[in-house]
C-alpha cells in the first residue's frame, strides 16, 4: 500500500509551490485507501494557485496504479450544481453523477452491486465551495445555508439508497444498491476571494494588536521597508464563520489548509517545467511550423515577475503575460526576424530578455 510520502512525490510532480497542502492531501489519499472515516480536506486559494491541478493529480494517482483501481472513480463539480432552479437542494444529482463516472471506469457490463461499490469509495473534489457561503452582500443566503446543511450529513456519513437501470441478461433492469457516503474522501475546494480583505482588515484594525512583519529592500539605491501580510499565517477558522460557512459545516473537515501565493521563482518552474506548462503548449503549438522555440533562464524569469505581480489570479497570470510576447508570432512566424532558419527544412525561434522587454513594454 502507498504510503503518505509516495502519494506525496507522486503528486509533487504534478503540482508546484504547495508542498504543505500536498502533505495534507497525501495523508486525507492515505487515509481513503485505508477505510477510514474521515479524511476530508477545504482547500483554500487564490485562482490559479493549483486547487484544480490537485484533483487531477489525484485522478491520474488512482489511474497510474492498478492496486487502487478501486478507487478510481473521481468526481469532480462545483458544489452550486446541487441547487435546483427553484433553490432548493437535490443530492440525488451527486450520485447520477458518481454513477454515471463508475460506468466510465467500469464499463458497460457493470453489476449494480459494482457500480455502488465503486461510487461509495469515489474521491469527490467539489470545486468553487465558497460559493455557497451562507452570506452574500451582507445577507442571509438561504440556498448556500441549505446546501451546507445537504453536504454536512454526506460529509458525516449517510447511507444513500440509489436506484439505478441496469442490464441483466439482455433485459433492462431496476436494482437499489446502499451507498455510505462515509467511506468517500471529501476534498472541497475554493477561492474565498473576499477571506483576504476580511482576514486583512482584522489585522490591520487598531484594536487587533498584530504587528505585521516588514521585508526590506533595495530599489535603485534606496532602502525601502515595507510591511507585508500572507493569510495562511493569520487565518483563524473563525474567519469562515464570519465568512458564511456554517460551523456545524466546517465541522467535518479534518483541516482547512491555505494554498500558498505563487512567487516568481515558483513561477518560473510552472511556466517551463510542468508536462502542460504554457511554454510546452506553444512549442508543441510552432512545431506545426518545423519551428523548434527555446526560451532563455532570464527571460522565464522575467515573465515570472511579471506575472507574480498579479498574485490574485496566480499561475493563469502566466498566461496573459506569455500572450502578449508570443502571440505576433503566433499569426505569421516566418514575417519575424527572430524566426531563424535552422537546416534545409527547419527553423528556430529563441525568446530572450530583450525581446520580453520589448513585448512588455507599457505602451505610451
Amino acid at each position: 500500500m502507498l504510503k503518505p510520502v509516495d502519494i506525496n512525490d507522486f503528486l509533487a510532480r504534478r503540482v508546484i509551490g504547495q508542498e504543505e497542502a500536498l502533505r495534507y492531501v497525501s495523508v486525507a489519499i492515505f487515509k481513503h485507501l485505508q477505510g477510514e472515516k474521515y479524511g476530508n480536506l477545504l482547500l483554500i486559494g487564490n485562482s490559479g494557485t493549483g486547487k484544480t491541478t490537485v484533483m487531477r493529480g489525484i485522478e491520474a494517482l488512482y489511474q497510474e496504479h492498478e492496486e487502487l483501481q478501486e478507487h478510481r472513480v473521481v468526481l469532480i463539480l462545483n458544489a452550486s450544481t446541487l441547487a435546483t432552479e427553484e433553490g432548493a437542494v437535490d443530492t440525488s444529482r451527486l450520485f447520477h453523477r458518481l454513477e454515471e463516472r463508475a460506468r466510465q471506469v467500469l464499463g458497460a457490463g457493470a453489476t449494480a452491486e459494482q457500480i455502488g461499490r465503486a461510487m461509495e469509495r469515489a474521491t469527490v473534489c467539489m470545486d468553487e465551495i465558497d460559493k455557497i457561503s451562507g452570506i452574500v452582500g451582507g445577507k442571509p443566503y438561504v440556498t448556500g445555508i441549505n446546501i451546507q446543511q445537504a453536504l454536512l450529513t454526506l460529509l458525516e456519513g449517510e447511507r444513500v439508497l440509489h436506484r439505478m437501470t441496469v442490464v441483466k441478461d439482455g433485459v433492462p433492469d431496476t436494482a437499489g444498491v446502499w451507498v455510505d457516503t462515509g467511506k468517500m474522501l471529501f476534498l472541497c475546494a475554493g477561492a474565498f476571494e473576499n477571506l483576504y480583505d476580511q482576514v486583512f482588515a482584522r489585522v490591520t484594525s487598531a484594536k487587533s494588536g498584530v504587528k505585521l512583519p516588514t521585508v526590506t529592500t533595495y530599489i535603485n539605491g534606496k532602502i525601502q521597508i515595507r510591511e507585508y501580510f500572507t493569510l495562511r499565517h493569520h487565518f483563524r477558522p473563525e474567519d469562515l464563520f464570519e465568512y458564511g460557512m456554517q460551523p456545524q459545516f466546517l465541522s467535518r473537515f479534518d483541516n482547512a489548509v491555505i494554498l500558498e501565493d505563487l512567487n516568481a521563482t515558483t513561477l518560473s518552474r510552472i511556466f517551463r517545467d510542468t508536462d502542460e506548462s504554457v511554454f510546452q503548449v506553444s512549442r508543441s503549438f510552432f512545431r506545426n511550423y518545423s519551428i523548434d522555440l527555446e526560451i532563455t533562464d532570464t527571460a522565464v524569469q522575467r515573465i515570472a515577475e511579471e506575472a507574480a505581480k498579479s498574485s490574485r489570479i496566480g499561475a493563469r497570470a502566466l498566461k496573459s503575460v506569455y500572450g502578449r510576447i508570443i502571440k505576433p508570432f503566433e499569426y505569421d512566424p516566418f514575417s519575424r526576424e527572430e524566426v531563424q532558419a535552422d537546416g534545409d527544412s527547419s527553423f528556430k525561434l529563441v525568446i530572450d530578455e530583450k525581446l520580453v522587454g520589448e513585448a512588455l513594454k507599457p505602451a505610451i
